[in-house]
């Protein structure tokens, strides 16, 4: 097997992303110990446009799924899809629909040895606690806990807008691509995998790379 690349274009707000990358994750385990993986975290905003301060999670679910009964089907799809990768989806607590900029931007000027740690605290801040994570302070704490220190410097960095170009490029990038949905995954730029993927499809699709 090659050596891996794997671009992961993401939104930490989706569910269907949290789930995703935990199976890649979990894809990634299983290779021999001496594979090279690098993954490359991308920006993608499924709510494109949302105000800053965020908006009514259940409006803005409602008003895109087309009813209350589509709503509430989606939340028990959540849970029960979450429940098959051991991940808790209490979405009785999000009460927001944040703007996921600044997250993106935290992503992006993250060292790269902690940003898959500090993305799976965000998942956790918001599927299981509710935490607005559109909010700079949240998010500041947030870094804190994975051990990127300088509160009211990052806070400073994250207002003045440092990571904005590489969230921006993505997104432009992940627009070239055709990429309308996330998760998303390019394989050594070859293979593009979109979409909710079980651990065994990873392992399948790096087994037949040349």
């Amino acid at each position: 097997m090659s050596d891996l690349v794997i671009d992961a274009y993401i939104d930490v707000t989706c569910p269907w992303c949290r789930m995703g990358t935990t199976s890649m994750l979990s894809a990634l385990k299983q290779l021999p110990q001496e594979t090279k993986v690098s993954v490359r975290w991308h920006a993608f905003q499924i709510n494109y446009g949302i105000r800053p301060e965020g908006e009514d999670y259940r409006q803005v679910m409602i008003g895109k799924l087309g009813g209350v009964s589509q709503f509430e089907a989606r939340l028990k799809q959540y849970q029960e899809y979450g429940d098959a990768y051991g991940l808790t989806y209490n979405m009785d607590r999000v009460k927001f629909t944040p703007n996921t900029t600044l997250a993106h931007q935290l992503i992006a000027i993250t060292p790269e040895n902690l940003q898959e740690q500090l993305i799976q605290q965000i998942y956790t801040a918001y599927f299981e606690n509710g935490i607005h994570i559109g909010d700079i302070d949240e998010l500041v704490n947030i870094a804190k806990a994975v051990g990127i220190p300088n509160n009211t410097e990052l806070k400073k960095r994250l207002t003045d807008g440092e990571g904005l170009d590489k969230v921006e490029l993505d997104q432009k990038n992940a627009q070239k691509q055709g990429i309308r949905g996330v998760p998303y995954f390019v394989i050594n730029e070859q293979v593009s995998l979109s979409g909710l993927q079980s651990p065994e499809q990873f392992i399948k699709v790096w087994r037949e790379l040349p």
